[in-house]
């Protein structure tokens, strides 16, 4: 199979989220538009205890940082190589400013991306040219020079196709498991 490498920043929009002067604590609500922070990152799923959530006319101020189906969400502090796929489920959420937007074009799936972002070899590559000892940092430039190893499309969708049925496999497999201890 030949793989293309190509850069990131030519194969995705890469956004930043709102920093603290856009959106300020005050401007969370009870009931809204939640609020994706690095805190909810880390696996397929956003983890959904505690977010934040704004009004529906800071969500149409902000609306830049609106969530689509087929978006990844980075940490861009900390642990920079966390991240969450955007399903279909949180269409229209909102990503905060410690978040960075991966946003892929048409020529690459969405979960094939994702699933590239999982492997070892990559978390090293973002760790790597993150910056700052005390705390990790990474930008949108630095995160557009990451090389995406790209076969044909249609093998991007059997990839993914594949490696998405093992993990609703696992999900399934973890909740069975849980039945069972309870």
């Amino acid at each position: 199979m030949k793989f293309d490498t190509i850069k990131l920043s030519e194969l995705a929009a890469i956004q930043t989220g709102p920093f603290g002067s856009q959106l300020h604590k005050e401007d969370y609500v009870v009931h809204g538009t939640p609020i994706v922070t690095v805190e909810h990152l880390g696996s397929r799923k956003f983890t959904e205890q505690n977010l934040p959530c704004v009004s529906d006319k800071d969500k149409e101020r902000l609306k830049k940082y609106v969530l689509k189906t087929g978006d990844i969400v980075f940490s861009r502090v900390g642990s920079v190589d966390r991240c969450s796929y955007v399903s279909a489920e949180y269409e229209g959420w909102m990503f905060s400013g410690r978040c960075l937007r991966v946003r892929p074009c048409e020529k690459l799936n969405p979960e094939y991306l994702y699933y590239f972002f999982l492997l070892e070899k990559t978390k090293q590559f973002v760790r790597n040219i993150a910056t700052g000892a005390t705390m990790p940092s990474i930008n949108t430039k630095f995160m557009g020079e990451i090389p995406i190893r790209v076969p044909s499309l249609d093998a991007q969708n059997k990839i993914a196709s594949i490696l998405w049925m093992i993990d609703d496999k696992i999900e399934l497999n973890k909740k069975i498991n849980k039945n069972l201890a309870t």
